[in-house]
């Protein structure tokens, strides 16, 4: 099974954390790829190297945890990309990203 994780608030990119090792933890559910996209400016700077997460995503990333960030909204508010952690991968569009996911069979989850 494949699962995208929509965040599109700094809110819900904190719970997004748990939500993520939650789902990998669950051994009813077998789970081939995670995949989780950002697409708003203030859920972005969860992703720059010394956010207060950043360790908890790095992990994750370790554990092969895709993390994508839309090329459109790292630019509102101007976030430097070379500040985000290694590993995170940016995307066109947010929006064209979930479609192209959605067709290829990923879970949709919105948080």
């Amino acid at each position: 099974m494949k699962t995208v994780f929509h965040v599109s608030t700094s809110d819900a990119a904190n719970r997004s954390i748990s939500k993520v090792e939650n789902l990998l933890a669950d051994e009813t559910v077998e789970i081939n790829t995670v995949a989780v996209l950002f697409d708003a400016g203030d859920a972005i700077s969860t992703l720059e190297r010394d956010s207060d997460v950043a360790d908890d995503i790095r992990k994750l990333i370790d554990w092969n945890v895709e993390y994508k960030v839309c090329s459109n909204a790292i630019r509102n508010p101007a976030v430097n990309e070379s500040n985000l952690i290694a590993g995170v991968e940016t995307v066109s569009s947010g929006i064209g990203e979930l479609t192209r996911l959605q067709s290829r069979g990923y879970a949709y989850i919105r948080l």
